[in-house]
């Protein structure tokens, strides 16, 4: 009688001791799940410079978050669709820009997605895994402190065409996204180490 009231009273210790540890296996999985977002949201770390400004030897890296002056953060989804987000924590608006040559010529990658920002000749912009001459933009510092960016491969009517973002944070018709209309200014901000607020 004795032996079965102590086996009895050994199962809700075993219960109790199943149910912590299966606690506490979710609790680690969910903070290595919160570190991952948080590395992947870290634009820091994933910068680097170099003199070297040939594209498949590395060229200059900068990680920032476009910020256009119509109020949004430029965006490349998982998909490889181009367009803005309020939130500025979202982590598909994590760019990585990459100079491929002297004079500001550059690429643009979005961290999460990995798809490069391209231009179609039509100008309409599009996201592409593989690098093309699709995909080279050129940095353009305007008057007004904000930064352009227009396509180095493509022009319609003989002028420069820019990355841009309307005032519904989706790109503009190529015959509107010019260097004077303000949904084609820019600014380039940095994160912090938390990748939470921007500087």
């Amino acid at each position: 009688m004795m032996q079965r009231w102590m086996v009895e009273r050994k199962r809700p210790d075993l219960l109790l001791f199943v149910l912590c540890l299966r606690a506490l296996l979710w609790i680690c999985g969910l903070d290595v799940a919160l570190a991952d977002h948080a590395n992947l949201c870290n634009c820091s770390r994933h910068e680097h410079h170099t003199s070297n400004y040939d594209y498949m030897e590395g060229g200059d890296v900068r990680t920032r978050r476009l910020f256009s002056s119509t109020q949004w953060f430029l965006i490349v989804d998982q998909h490889g669709n181009i367009s803005g987000t309020r939130d500025p924590n979202n982590c598909y608006s994590i760019l990585e820009i990459r100079s491929v040559s002297e004079g500001g010529v550059l690429a643009i990658k979005g961290v999460k997605s990995q798809y490069y920002i391209c231009m179609r000749n039509n100008g309409m912009l599009y996201g592409m895994k593989e690098y093309t001459n699709s995909c080279v933009f050129k940095e353009v510092f305007l008057e007004n402190y904000y930064t352009g960016y227009s396509s180095n491969t493509w022009k319609k009517d003989g002028k420069e065409i820019f990355i841009s973002l309307s005032k519904k944070g989706q790109p503009l018709k190529p015959k509107k996204a010019r260097r004077e209309n303000g949904a084609s200014h820019f600014i380039p901000r940095k994160c912090t180490q938390d990748g939470k607020t921007l500087a």
